[in-house]
């Protein structure tokens, strides 16, 4: 599939979406650089990768007769991770906490050029246990959330459903207990003369099936906890790289500021990174939002490393390079367009690191040297 790229977002943010009908111009805060994870559950003992701590899979929470007959017949399941524009660190945080990321797409997509292109027939669910915190504070942030008697689905819910034809859409965030389900819907397989009233009755049977599961699901199992031998993030960004490091790497004459990535608004996928401790961090130039690098680092995500490298490899429409670099135990390079931003994912201390900038500032031979200079300085600060 087109979006199984692999290849890594630029260091610019990722919008949410928002209950009301629109997408907003925040984007989500990222987790401070300091922050850590945040069990809900006694640790369990260390296992390769985590698995749904609610028992759930793809093909029981959402049926496959069921999606037809909402969005559109001929959906193809694929990885959630892979639908993001980019597969990251940041793309695995919801199954490292035991969640469930489910997603389908129609087979004929049309590939984006330069990571823009249209609307693609599809949907994403994803579904986070003990997330009670993250959900309030999404609450707390936009208007037409609902709860108890006047909550649509589950304990608390918002939605909206707009678009006509193949560019409908339809967004809803649900809390079900302590679990947050997020469901995003896309060119829903309706007649453009609908109102967006009728494309939600449409929908409504789908969402009240995932609830019901959901709800039906047994207690949440005990967290999954990295293996011993995972080195922690460092506390701050310029661990990675200091202002100066950045300057010289990317041949930058002006200051540089060093610090997490951040913005408003919020989501599951935000609340996600913050319960698992993940980091993004930018490298500015002052007074801008122009970053001539980004990291994005997943504690314990060797195994989300490993899952990228597969579907990285299974796609055809992906190139990607095996790197060796002195301190880091596994590396890949690769960009995505040639105005958009090149990658190097690394496995530092068993952690997934990825170090990114933009891919129209040298070619990628030269940003493959740059990043590798500063992901070397980086493991050696970080492992020793």
């Amino acid at each position: 599939m087109l979006l199984l790229t692999g290849c890594g977002s630029a260091p610019t943010e990722n919008p949410t979406s928002a209950p009301g009908g629109t997408s907003p111009s925040e984007t989500p805060t990222a987790p401070d650089a300091s922050a850590t994870p945040t069990p809900a559950a006694t640790p369990a003992d260390a296992a390769t990768e985590p698995s749904s701590r609610l028992g759930l899979d793809c093909a029981v929470l959402v049926p496959e007769d069921l999606a037809a007959e909402t969005v559109i017949a001929g959906l193809v399941a694929l990885p959630a991770a892979a639908l993001a524009f980019g597969m990251n660190p940041l793309s695995f945080a919801v199954e490292q906490l035991g969640g469930t990321a489910c997603a389908a797409t129609a087979p004929t997509a049309v590939e984006p050029v330069d990571g823009v292109g249209p609307i693609v027939p599809g949907y994403t669910v994803q579904v986070l246990p003990d997330a009670t915190e993250q959900y309030a504070r999404y609450a707390e942030l936009y208007p037409g959330v609902t709860s108890g008697a006047e909550s649509v689905f589950g304990d608390s819910s918002s939605g909206a459903c707009f678009g006509r034809g193949a560019e409908s859409m339809c967004t809803n965030s649900i809390l079900v207990g302590s679990t947050w389900i997020e469901v995003t819907l896309r060119g829903i397989d309706v007649d453009a003369a609908q109102s967006d009233d009728a494309v939600a009755a449409r929908v409504a049977p789908l969402l009240e099936s995932i609830v019901a599961t959901v709800a039906a699901a047994p207690a949440p199992a005990p967290l999954w906890t990295a293996p011993a031998d995972a080195v922690a993030l460092p506390e701050e960004c310029a661990v990675y790289a200091s202002a100066d490091e950045a300057r010289s790497a990317f041949e930058r004459t002006e200051e540089l500021w060093v610090g997490p990535s951040g913005g408003g608004g919020w989501s599951l996928a935000a609340g996600a990174w913050v319960m698992s401790g993940a980091q993004r961090c930018s490298w500015l130039l002052d007074n801008s939002d122009v970053a001539v690098l980004g990291v994005e680092a997943l504690p314990g995500g060797a195994w989300a490393y490993d899952t990228m490298t597969g579907l990285v490899a299974a796609s055809d429409q992906t190139e990607s390079t095996d790197e060796t670099i002195p301190g880091v135990e596994r590396a890949s390079f690769g960009c995505v367009g040639s105005t958009v931003s090149c990658h190097l994912d690394t496995v530092i201390g068993g952690n997934w690191v990825r170090f990114s900038t933009d891919s129209s500032a040298a070619d990628p031979d030269t940003l493959r040297d740059r990043l590798g200079r500063i992901a070397e300085a980086a493991a050696a600060r970080l492992v020793g």
